[in-house]
């Protein structure tokens, strides 16, 4: 009887001592910071763009060319960004990558079918570059072109940076493509 009269009286102790009392007026914050969780709830995070992007474009040119573009925006592809915020938060953002699937022709005969991405660049820059760059466009370069040739223009960014890597695509009317490099920084004296 002494037994299951202590074992009921330790129980009632036990199970009133821990009803919360040292976290009464701590603010949750406070909890979450002793309990190691306040980063996981305190992180804000973004997509951009926040849906799938999807830009066609047809174009045709009076030497002959002709250029189907569809350049989007890849779901499960993108390159994060942390920063700190200044309520000790912490954004998250995830900038999706892009590509652009290329359809050429000249004077009607289909010349080139490809996908144009980040990948096809990686021998123009290091790798610690292309992990944080983001494709930003992609566009016909009409002045550039000649009849024998077609120039597309394509720029990748580290966002929120100011590291850019610029290139030109030139396709030439068999359907070969041949990468340069643009460099817009010039020194002048």
């Amino acid at each position: 009887m002494r037994i299951l009269l202590f074992i009921i009286l330790t129980s009632i102790i036990t199970l009133t001592s821990c009803n919360g009392r040292e976290r009464k007026y701590k603010t949750n914050a406070e909890v979450l910071k002793e309990n190691k969780l306040l980063e996981f709830f305190t992180e804000e995070i973004k997509f951009v763009p926040e849906t799938y992007t999807e830009i066609k474009t047809d174009t045709i040119l009076s030497n002959g060319f002709k250029i189907k573009m569809s350049y989007h925006s890849l779901e499960n592809d993108f390159v994060l960004e942390s920063r700190k915020l200044k309520n000790d938060s912490i954004a998250k953002i995830h900038h999706k990558n892009f590509e652009a699937q290329l359809l050429v022709s000249k004077d009607n005969v289909i010349i080139n079918k490809s996908l144009i991405s980040k990948r096809l660049f990686y021998e123009f820059e290091n790798s610690s570059f292309w992990a944080s760059a983001v494709m930003q466009f992609i566009w016909v370069d009409q002045e550039a072109s000649n009849k024998n040739t077609l120039c597309l223009n394509t720029s990748f960014c580290v966002p929120n940076t100011d590291k850019c890597k610029d290139f030109t695509l030139k396709i030439d009317e068999f359907g070969t493509i041949q990468i340069e490099e643009i460099n817009i920084f010039s020194n002048t004296i």
